[in-house]
Formats: structure tokens, sequence, C-alpha cells
């Protein structure tokens, strides 16, 4: 077939295919390249909008898969990896920041290029240890709700001092 060739397909010539030089095949706009059945499908949705359609999985299979614009999900987003690592989301214009799962049932964000916190089954915790500031100097948490025994290094209040029950304080030690 030559440059330009159009090859029609049906009785009434509503499918077309035509060779476009040095680039490919054309299927005409109102057409679908079908699969299998009638539920899985490739088409020209709009201009400009490919769609990939499938009535069950569409998978992909690849070393690497390159994805170039905006990504929007409708349904569940699920994070395998078949590798010794686990799975991570990162933001390409900030590599050093992210969030992964370091561990069954533990969720490790990072800043700086390094892991910061962890969250874990009942546990929200630094992973090295006096590394993490909870809050800074000009931006405080509200209000604190600690139902249990408390343990710190050095305390410095720099308000007033409210307590319902017993107060022990060991000076000196």
């Amino acid at each position: 077939l030559a440059d330009g060739a159009v090859i029609n397909l049906g009785d009434d010539q509503d499918v077309t295919l035509t060779h476009v030089a040095d680039t490919g095949v054309l299927l005409n706009s109102t057409s679908q390249l079908q699969f299998g059945d009638s539920g899985t499908y490739i088409y020209q949705s709009a201009d400009g909008v490919l769609d990939l359609v499938s009535d069950t999985e569409i998978e992909i299979n690849a070393t690497t898969i390159d994805i170039n614009g905006a990504v929007d999900i409708s349904g569940v987003l699920t994070l395998a990896d078949g590798s010794a690592s686990a799975p991570s989301l990162s933001n390409t214009g900030d590599t050093n920041a992210g969030l992964y799962f370091s561990a069954a049932d533990t969720l490790a964000f990072t800043a700086g290029g390094t892991a910061q916190i962890t969250m874990a089954d009942g546990v929200v915790a630094p992973v090295t240890d006096s590394d993490v500031d909870l809050g800074t100097s000009s931006l405080y948490f509200k209000d604190a709700y600690i139902d249990s025994i408390t343990t710190t290094g050095n305390l410095t209040i720099g308000g007033t001092i409210g307590a319902t029950g017993a107060v022990t304080a060991n000076a000196g030690v």
C-alpha cells in the first residue's frame, strides 16, 4: 500500500485504516480497536484523549513505567512490590521527602533524604533518638492529651502549671 492508502472496512465502509506516511496507521476517530470482545478496547474519546478500556483489568508489565503528567485515580490505589524492598511514594519535585512502607504494618515519613518518623500499630516514633521536634519555636501545638506516665529529660515551662491530682517533684535528682 502506498503512502496515504486507505483500507475501508464494513458494508458501509464506516471503519477506515489509513496509512500515514512515515508515522503509522490511523484508525478513524469514531472506531475502537477491540481485543477479545467488545469489553476490552482502545479508542479516542475526545481530541487528545486516548481511552484504554477493559471490563476487568488492565495489566502493565515493565521494569519501569514512566508517566508524564497528572495521575487521577478514582478508585483504590494499592501499592505492591515483588522485591525485598517495600513500596514508596515520593515527590519528584523533592526527592528528599516521601512516604514509604518500611516493614509489615509500618509507615515511614522521610524529609531531608532521611527517615524521620514511623507509624506502626499504636506507635508514632522518631527513627533516631532525640532527632525530631514536636512543633517549632514559633509554631506550637494547641493541646496535648496524655493518658499515661510521661517521661522527659529537661523540661522548661514558660507559663502557669495547673494540675489535677498529685504532683511529685524530685528536686536536684
